[in-house]
């Protein structure tokens, strides 16, 4: 039997955690392996959104032509005590809105972060004897999502070879 599949993607989860592991994404082979791997039916892309950002706009053109559903909010810039800025868009609760608003459209759930905000997110959907699976960096993933996910977690690394991007 198959099981409705939805992914959930905190993309800078994902892009920060593959650049410390020193490799990038090609989002149209993630996609591919998520819809020939797990079937997916959706894939759900939260991102921070910088309009003046043209490169960044052919982006998420690209993404949504290759089936992504974006879910954007516009960048916030903090300034730090030290003077320097951070860019954030704070997507988690956006990335649960979602999760909560579908949940009975999927029984297994993909979810592409390993912030341990979530695992009270992860825990209601196992009680509901939903499959959750969550691929994130190894390093940057909150102990407690390791421990409950057991051998449904897995760390990006191990994708490297199916989902880098390679120039040309």
């Amino acid at each position: 039997m198959n099981l409705s599949t939805y992914a959930f993607i905190d993309a800078s989860n994902i892009i920060y955690g593959t650049r410390d592991d020193g490799w990038k994404v090609d989002f149209k082979k993630l996609i591919k392996y998520l819809e020939e791997r797990y079937e997916c039916k959706k894939v759900f892309y939260f991102a921070g959104q910088d309009k003046q950002n043209s490169q960044q706009q052919k982006f998420y053109q690209l993404l949504e032509k290759w089936g992504f559903k974006l879910i954007l909010k516009p960048v916030k810039i903090y300034i730090q005590p030290g003077g320097g800025k951070v860019r954030k868009a704070n997507c988690d609760v956006d990335l649960t809105f979602y999760a909560m608003r579908d949940k009975d459209l999927f029984q297994r759930g993909i979810f592409f972060t390993g912030d341990g905000d979530f695992e009270v997110l992860f825990r209601y959907f196992m009680d509901k004897k939903k499959e959750v699976k969550v691929i994130a960096n190894g390093k940057r993933t909150a102990k407690e999502i390791r421990q409950l996910l057991g051998p449904n977690f897995t760390p990006m690394k191990s994708l490297q070879k199916i989902l880098q991007y390679k120039k040309g």
